[in-house]
């Protein structure tokens, strides 16, 4: 289903960013790091139960609500859809200027790819998730990473992709990329900073995650 058929649905919205938690990989002190960061906790589903055995309290949960075990006396939106996910039921629900999407990478290997393909489907939403040792995110129009020289940097193309990058070692210019012949992981930055323009396509960039506040920053700035 895709985005604009929830049009209908109501929305809740956020001035700051939000994270999104999901029950996928999970580490207590990482969760935590980001709660202190956002201005929402919003859990999709079983993420609730993640969250409150780790200590962490949510501002709502959402979703189907067919995985969630334990007792939440706060706000929950139910929505009993099937064609969606609960981390897509999440961000047509709630409105914000950005998106921290944790415990939707690991776990399930459906799951991850779903949440991978959700994130093309939603380019007007600014989102990053989060796994145990990387950072991904839709590749925008256009975007600057201050990363340091020899980093591991990754682009997946999603579908026919096309762009123009710099500060990198094997660059992107002139590749017809695709998920059946040619993708780009396990590239390098070769420069204190890394550009990419996209001319086709959406693909899902990924970096270690030692370089979450940069991604951030330029995503945001």
């Amino acid at each position: 289903m895709g985005n604009n058929q929830h049009k209908s649905v109501r929305t809740v919205e956020f001035d700051g960013a939000v994270m999104l938690i999901g029950g996928g990989f999970w580490d207590s002190e990482a969760a935590q790091f980001i709660v202190d960061s956002v201005s929402a906790v919003i859990c999709a589903d079983s993420g609730g139960s993640a969250a409150i055995d780790a200590g962490i309290t949510p501002d709502m949960i959402i979703g189907d609500m067919d995985s969630f075990t334990g007792q939440f006396d706060g706000t929950v939106i139910h929505l009993s859809e099937q064609d969606s996910t609960d981390f897509e039921k999440c961000l047509y629900s709630v409105k914000a200027p950005f998106y921290i999407g944790y415990g939707f990478l690991g776990g399930r290997l459906d799951h991850e790819l779903a949440a991978l393909s959700i994130l093309t489907r939603y380019p007007e939403k600014t989102v990053v998730l989060i796994g145990e040792k990387d950072i991904c995110f839709r590749c925008p129009d256009e975007i600057t990473m201050n990363i340091e020289k020899g980093a591991r940097f990754s682009v997946f193309p999603m579908g026919d992709v096309e762009m123009k990058s710099t500060g990198l070692e094997w660059p992107l210019d002139g590749l017809k990329m695709s998920p059946k012949t040619q993708i780009a992981t396990s590239n390098r930055v070769s420069d204190d900073q890394v550009t990419l323009s996209v001319d086709k396509g959406d693909s899902i960039v990924m970096v270690p995650l030692a370089y979450m506040d940069a991604v951030i920053a330029a995503l945001t700035s």
